[in-house]
């Protein structure tokens, strides 16, 4: 793993004029920086050969939407969220393991904002930076249109629908999760400090490529500082099938190398409930210390109650109709007999209630 360092202008130049070749050699400090913020609508510095592009109209408009989108996302979700995590979980582990993720960055943020390492994992593809000096303005409009309309579940209903997500960045030169990671990250105020593509070795050695490989897992590694904690970390994310007859063994020997963990499920499509994903189930289960999940996480019943303290916010009601078979009763009857408290925010698919288990090992 390395940071790239600043370049001079005309090294810069150079490097761009390569991009179309390889996509990571544009991905200096100073332009991955500006091109997370020109990605999430925010002003790059003057200096860059991407502050002209911020005065089309196409990007004053993506500008103008992301502003208001995020305020009422700050309003409503995250600073609730932030203020729950601060008053419940007092203490951190290291790292975030956040399977069935896609790029939501911005909920495990939100959950632990300690974490030093982040690790997500989903289906996406890990996608690349974008060229964005080699389009035209009708292609930058485009693709920062799709962009947005990839953002539009989880920025207005906290989860990302994957093939919607994959659809709308399949082309106009915004291609994966990197982009959203990009938005994400610039949003919530982080420097980007460097970018690996990585694959994952049958060891569990995330090796540094040159652009992500196109089988899965391929990753990649994004390392940003965080000024308002004057800390640098880490996020992971890796294109990975979980299902038990796909999970590859590289990658669980990644997981078991990160040491002890916290963990995120939210809405999870109930899959850690099945059969078919018992082994990230049960190994998310014994390396965590503890998990923040609504139900679409593990099932009640499969917390030992012997190992594991549980406690219940929100109120815990029947799936939504496409899951109405994941309805747990032990699940009802623990948070009325628990007398779950209130969570101001939401979470989960429906539109009306919302719950959380804080899971942590005794």
């Amino acid at each position: 793993m390395h940071v790239f360092s600043k370049p001079s202008r005309r090294d810069l130049m150079t490097l761009l004029a390569g991009f179309a070749v390889s996509p990571l050699a544009a991905a200096t400090q100073a332009h991955l920086n500006d091109v997370a913020r020109y990605l999430a609508g925010l002003p790059v510095d003057d200096s860059s050969p991407l502050a002209p592009l911020t005065n089309e109209p196409g990007w004053r408009s993506h500008a103008q939407q992301l502003n208001a989108a995020w305020s009422r996302l700050e309003t409503n979700q995250l600073s609730k969220i932030r203020a729950w995590s601060s008053e419940h979980v007092t203490t951190a582990n290291e790292t975030l393991l956040y399977m069935f993720s896609g790029p939501d960055y911005l909920y495990a943020r939100a959950f632990y904002p300690k974490a030093r390492t982040y690790v997500l994992a989903g289906l996406e593809p890990p996608g690349a930076v974008p060229n964005l000096l080699n389009m035209t303005a009708a292609t930058r409009q485009r693709g920062l249109e799709n962009l947005r309309q990839s953002m539009k579940t989880l920025l207005a209903a906290t989860f990302f629908v994957t093939a919607d997500m994959q659809k709308e960045l399949n082309g106009q030169g915004f291609l994966g999760a990197l982009p959203v990671f990009l938005v994400f990250l610039a949003r919530s105020g982080m420097e980007i400090r460097g970018l690996d593509y990585l694959r994952m070795t049958d060891d569990g050695i995330a090796e540094t490529v040159a652009a992500p490989p196109s089988i899965r897992p391929s990753g990649l590694k994004i390392t940003f500082y965080d000024r308002e904690a004057a800390t640098e970390r880490a996020l992971y994310f890796f294109s990975v099938d979980l299902v038990d007859a796909s999970l590859h063994a590289g990658f669980v020997k990644f997981l078991r190398s990160q040491g002890p963990s916290d963990t995120l499920f939210k809405s999870a499509s109930y899959l850690v409930h099945s059969a078919n994903f018992s082994k990230i189930r049960n190994l998310l289960l014994e390396r965590s210390r503890r998990i923040i999940q609504d139900d679409t996480g593990v099932r009640l019943d499969d917390y030992d109650k012997n190992e594991w303290r549980l406690r219940p916010f929100g109120r815990y009601s029947t799936p939504i109709p496409i899951f109405k078979d994941m309805y747990q009763p032990s699940m009802a009857r623990f948070f009325a007999e628990q007398k779950a408290e209130p969570l101001s925010f939401h979470l989960g698919y429906g539109s009306g209630s919302s719950n959380i288990l804080l899971a942590t090992r005794r």
